[in-house]
């Protein structure tokens, strides 16, 4: 596949107008210009339908005949979308890859890829965070993300496999959208089957991780056998900016009496550093780890063998992940496909 950008010229051939007509739109004087409401409407939809971005390198009086990849990051940089950055940095730096950066937040993904297009990139990777709601799936949704991504070969990594409708997945794979990632949902079925052939039946689970579990799937099932599954909300929603395990100490205490009085077996954290700050609330508290109660993290982050508490985690198949996206992008050309690594339960 290669990006398929449309010149000026070739817009104004495609709708009838002229390069003047299409210009005073882009540069938004079609008014001063006394172009027609009902023109402008017209070569906005035929921009959009057609993918269409402003070359804003052709206005530039620096030139750079590298090819160039455009990084979009879409959601707060967290968790291992870092060490992936980190990852990705070095192998750009080592291989003097050209890279256009862009971060977005929740809503304006659709912006964010022209911003890169518009610096015409060859190819684009887009970062998924997983701290957006509901796994960026507003954004993924957008009518004119599709329509954008059929233009420029792109890579969207930390895909969620088995969050959203499959006929989503399948949209962005016959536009030619090179998908990497790994299923949340069948991560913690490993964890729920393992739990469930012994005797630890009572469980409480972080909100986001519950809303994996789908209605009349094989994980909700499961939980419908244990003795007990309460949820608590969320604790990073609105607090990406504090201390993980700070969060966590808080969120111990807050939940102290609730596990205080049900004796939780297992509680289920969306990440290692948030469980160790419970683990250490709840150590002091006078409950012993893992005999009274265990905590499920996420990430496997590096310095899990440093800390008192051994818990078990989930790791996030990264370097994977990483090695598929690094060998797309040296392919030059790729057609739509589905990359899924399964993730792996630590220690539990």
């Amino acid at each position: 596949m290669k990006a398929k950008y449309y010149s000026t010229s070739e817009l104004a051939e495609k709708t009838g107008t002229s390069r003047q007509v299409i210009s005073a739109i882009i540069n938004e004087k079609w008014k001063e210009k006394r172009i027609s409401q009902a023109t402008y409407e017209r070569i906005k939809k035929a921009m959009d339908d057609l993918g269409f971005v402003p070359d804003r390198t052709a206005t530039s009086l620096k030139k750079d005949s590298r090819k160039k990849v455009g990084l979009l990051c879409h959601g707060p940089l967290y968790s291992h979308i870092l060490t992936a950055i980190e990852k990705l940095n070095h192998h750009f730096l080592d291989q003097g890859i050209p890279v256009e950066m862009h971060i977005s937040a929740e809503g304006g993904l659709a912006e964010g890829l022209r911003d890169l297009m518009g610096q015409r990139v060859e190819s684009l990777i887009v970062l998924l965070s997983p701290m957006t709601r509901n796994f960026c799936e507003v954004d993924l949704k957008n009518p004119s993300i599709l329509k954008l991504l059929r233009v420029v070969p792109s890579i969207i990594y930390n895909f969620p496999f088995g969050i959203h409708e499959e006929s989503l997945e399948q949209e962005l794979i016959r536009g030619g959208s090179q998908l990497i990632g790994f299923s949340k949902e069948k991560a913690y079925t490993q964890f729920f089957k393992g739990v469930a052939k012994g005797k630890k039946t009572k469980i409480l689970v972080d909100d986001k991780i519950f809303s994996l579990f789908k209605a009349g799937t094989q994980m909700s099932r499961i939980c419908e056998g244990f003795e007990r599954l309460d949820t608590y909300p969320n604790p990073q929603s609105d607090k990406l900016g504090q201390n993980p395990f700070l969060i966590g100490e808080k969120l111990a205490h807050l939940l102290l009496p609730r596990i205080q009085e049900h004796r939780y077996d297992f509680i289920l954290t969306s990440s290692d550093r948030i469980a160790q700050g419970m683990a250490a609330v709840l150590d002091d508290a006078g409950l012993t780890i893992p005999q009274d109660i265990n905590l499920l993290g996420f990430d496997k982050i590096n310095s899990l063998p440093y800390f008192k508490h051994n818990l078990p985690t989930i790791e996030v198949p990264i370097q994977r992940m990483i090695n598929e996206l690094l060998a797309t992008l040296r392919k030059q050309k790729w057609k739509g496909n589905a990359f899924r690594v399964e993730a792996n339960l630590i220690g539990a």
